[in-house]
């Protein structure tokens, strides 16, 4: 087959796929359950119609790859935002005890439970 032959071939393709996407996929299904399977397009139609269901698998496969990346993503977000979490209340409760210390020893020397301390220094 030359290469004249199969560009007439492909463009006559291209005509007849146009033709079914105007005519809509559930036209061209009810054409294939009235027609005779020795209809001259039947094996097009048919052909036509796998590439139709084709392109949705092929969709589909591509929303549920990237809803798993999505998910994955999502995943790592909250790893990492647990672990600034922990870091965030380690250093919490390092201030807290810094603060109750400070608290403790203001209130001792309020009291003078550390006036020993005075007199042991001269």
């Amino acid at each position: 087959m030359d290469p004249h032959e199969k560009q007439t071939l492909s463009g006559e393709r291209e005509t007849r796929y146009r033709r079914y996407e105007a005519a809509g996929e559930a036209s061209i299904r009810a054409e294939l359950d009235a027609a005779s399977p020795a209809d001259a397009e039947t094996f097009a139609k048919r052909a036509w119609l796998f590439q139709k269901e084709e392109g949705r698998q092929d969709e589909q496969r591509k929303a549920m790859f990237a809803s798993v990346a999505a998910a994955n993503d999502a995943a790592q977000i909250a790893r990492d935002s647990a672990e600034a979490s922990r870091r965030s209340a380690f250093w919490t409760m390092i201030a807290a005890l810094a603060a109750t210390a400070g608290v403790l020893v203001n209130a001792a020397i309020a009291l003078g439970w550390l006036d020993w301390l005075k007199h042991a220094g001269h």
